[in-house]
């Protein structure tokens, strides 16, 4: 247990930065769910469920303090694949989500 935690917190070097495995984890899953429930909303919207729209601005409005407050990326990873792979990726997942709690709806 105690080697997984220090691979986890051990410094990487990835192109231009440092990071730990455990930030670019953190920070790419923030970016997901960022990108899943903004889009969520605008299927939400079309279908008019407003119960999900509600709830999905309220969790939109959460990520999105945090992402605003943060310290911004400074290396090419961060800017150029963390941020919008991760989000895009996020988008279309909550899309497809949506989607599917739509129909079931």
């Amino acid at each position: 247990m105690k080697d997984k935690k220090t691979l986890l917190n051990k410094n990487i070097e990835l192109g231009d930065g440092k990071t730990t495995p455990i930030e670019l984890i953190r920070e790419t899953l923030i970016n997901f769910s960022w990108g899943f429930a903004g889009n969520s909303i605008t299927l939400f919207m079309a279908k008019e469920i407003d119960a999900a729209v509600i709830v999905n601005f309220f969790i939109y409005y959460i990520i999105l303090s945090y992402i605003i407050n943060r310290a911004s990326y400074e290396t090419r990873l961060g800017k150029m694949v963390v941020l919008p792979g991760s989000a895009a990726l996020g988008a279309f997942s909550g899309y497809k989500f949506a989607q599917f709690i739509s129909t079931v709806l």
